[in-house]
């Protein structure tokens, strides 16, 4: 089912070109790139719908909550498109290669997106990359010169590998908060994710668009009386849905009536989440990765036939 992008051809010698017709290629191609940006900042939806759609990151996106809230919120705006969402999270997992001492009990280190980055490019060919990491980038301790390079040198790596793959918009979600209140002058964690978060927004690469989650989570946090996690980490469905709610506004949706409770009674979300819960196991079983083994690629099977008939489903279900 892999979508194929034909090779590029060599660009003619500029010696051969006579200086008038290079000159009207110039100007013709300065017109196109302006005239018709790839991805506008607002209103993307229907280009999001005609594109496939690679959504990375750590155990967060693994749990896949906010992966199918914004699937539900882009579908239900446009009923009648398909939103070709790939979930691809992986609990754990950095951009920075970094690890802890006794991580996971000592039993094995974190896994690094790059391990599995080029054969997920390969294999998914996304259109847009939908990208969150940091929570687990600065290991749980004080902010430090170096594993805050480790995680620049990993975000900036991550863009560039994705872009020569073809990927056409990267939307880069700052981390989610660290939820813990500080206690006098102990140390904070989330100061460390403040600060990841901080340089993310400041980057200005094109092509690349930064969602700033970890502001807008802190915001909602300081009007709430309970957390939104309860191992300071994992953000319980509540934290999922703002989280949903903030990546979609970065992407130009509208913003939902519906209440999360609304959400998760609609037969229509459980048949996304259902196509949500197939490709995640079977996609990344395709394309290997190693956690606390290796799982080396395996054969994607009939996935996208059992895919298709939910999606048809969901869309008899979109058009009562």
């Amino acid at each position: 089912m892999s979508r194929r992008r034909s090779a590029t051809p060599n660009p003619p010698n500029r010696k051969q070109l006579p200086r008038f017709g290079a000159s009207i290629t110039a100007c013709v191609l300065l017109i196109s790139l302006f005239s018709k940006p790839i991805f506008a900042d607002e209103s993307n939806i229907d280009l999001l719908a005609n594109s496939r759609i690679a959504v990375v990151g750590d155990s967060i996106t693994q749990a896949g909550h906010y992966v199918s809230f914004l699937s539900y919120q882009l579908q239900t705006q446009s009923p009648n498109q398909t939103f070709d969402v790939y979930p691809l999270g992986l609990s754990s997992e950095t951009v920075s290669g970094l690890s802890e001492q006794g991580h996971a009990g000592g039993k094995f280190p974190r896994p690094c997106l790059f391990e599995r980055f080029d054969r997920l490019l390969t294999k998914v060919q996304p259109d847009v990359l939908i990208a969150c990491y940091g929570m687990n980038d600065g290991i749980y301790q004080p902010l430090e010169e170096s594993r805050f390079a480790a995680f620049q040198n990993g975000i900036r790596n991550m863009i560039d590998q994705a872009q020569q793959a073809g990927v056409k918009k990267i939307y880069l979600v700052t981390p989610p908060i660290y939820d813990d209140e500080p206690a006098g002058d102990s140390f904070h964690y989330d100061t460390v994710l403040n600060a990841y978060a901080r340089w993310e927004t400041e980057l200005e690469i094109p092509g690349v668009k930064v969602i700033d989650l970890h502001t807008a989570m802190r915001e909602a946090r300081k009007e709430r009386d309970q957390p939104f996690s309860k191992d300071k980490v994992h953000p319980n469905e509540e934290g999922h849905w703002l989280m949903a709610q903030t990546i979609a506004s970065g992407l130009g949706v509208s913003e939902t009536t519906k209440t999360l409770a609304e959400v998760k009674a609609d037969p229509v979300f459980a048949s996304i989440d259902a196509i949500r819960n197939l490709r995640w196991k079977a996609w990344m079983n395709h394309i290997g990765y190693t956690r606390e083994k290796t799982y080396p690629p395996q054969p994607l099977g009939d996935t996208e036939a059992l895919a298709a008939k939910q999606q048809d489903m969901l869309l008899k279900l979109l058009q009562q």
